[in-house]
């Protein structure tokens, strides 16, 4: 049995209320990511990293939602993945270029639009937001909002740079939550491979969560050996991006604190049977 308890470590900060495992809706829940799993007619006519997808990801059971945070020619801080609009309005046009009254008349594929940072907050007052921060830009302008907002509790930082994520941080006048890049989650691995506890638990110093694939080539990181240790050094891990139900059972089965999912309402019904019987 694993043992999901909330922690000491991760009870001193609100992002990580409620009791685990818990369920990050990827992108909200529109199912456009998840077309193949679930067939073109029960697809959902909502636009990836959409009010309305942050919406129903919550009906449907995510406790945090994951998004990625663009910044617009003006500075401002919209919740969008790509750098450009190609994939999702059929635009050759990137977020950069283009101010935030140009974005936000742009229909994406179901007619909806870019939200900002500021809009999302304050439309869903109780979500608690895990945010990739893409590009340097962003990081004023998400700050920001943030602060303005006293949004602390509810933001993790996250980044596939380490050098984004700690300027992010060093700018907030109240720590947030955060998951470590790609760098250090390949120095933890290492440390952990060769049993050095002791660099271990330096490396993971001032980071919360590492949010991962189960592997990056050859590298296992869903192995047992490597949750035990990090959980050794008060890591949560959350595995993304996990849609079929058996890999979402088996990965809780190992002691997986988080999933990254498409699929939120099928990996929060996974989630309940889980908690029924661990």
């Amino acid at each position: 049995m694993n043992d999901h308890s909330p922690d000491p470590i991760r009870a001193k900060n609100g992002f990580f209320a409620g009791p685990k495992p818990r369920v990050l809706a990827h992108r909200g829940l529109s199912y456009v990511g998840a077309k193949k799993l679930v067939g073109d007619a029960a697809r959902a006519s909502v636009d990836e990293n959409s009010i309305q997808a942050f919406i129903t990801a919550q009906d449907a059971g995510a406790q945090l939602i994951e998004s990625d945070l663009q910044v617009t020619k003006d500075g401002v801080a919209v919740l969008f993945h790509d750098d450009d609009l190609r994939r999702v309005a059929g635009l050759k046009r990137k977020v950069r270029d283009l101010t935030l009254a140009e974005l936000q008349k742009v229909s994406l594929e179901f007619g909806g639009r870019i939200p900002t940072l500021r809009e999302a907050l304050i439309a869903l007052p109780e979500a608690r937001f895990n945010l990739d921060f893409k590009v340097s830009g962003v990081i004023s302008p998400a700050v920001r909002i943030i602060e303005e907002l006293a949004a602390h509790d509810r933001i993790l930082v996250a980044g596939f740079s380490d050098r984004r994520r700690r300027l992010a941080l060093k700018k907030l006048s109240r720590p947030v939550a955060t998951s470590a890049g790609s760098f250090t989650v390949i120095r933890l691995w290492l440390a952990a491979k060769f049993g050095n506890t002791p660099a271990v638990m330096r490396i993971a110093a001032g980071i919360n969560a590492l949010q991962i694939p189960t592997h990056s080539g050859k590298i296992n990181l869903s192995s047992p050996d490597f949750i035990a240790a990090m959980h050794q050094a008060g890591l949560e891990l959350h595995y993304w991006t996990i849609n079929d139900p058996n890999q979402m059972f088996e990965l809780l089965r190992l002691g997986a604190d988080g999933l990254v999912t498409d699929r939120a309402d099928l990996a929060a019904d996974v989630v309940d049977v889980f908690r029924r019987f661990n």
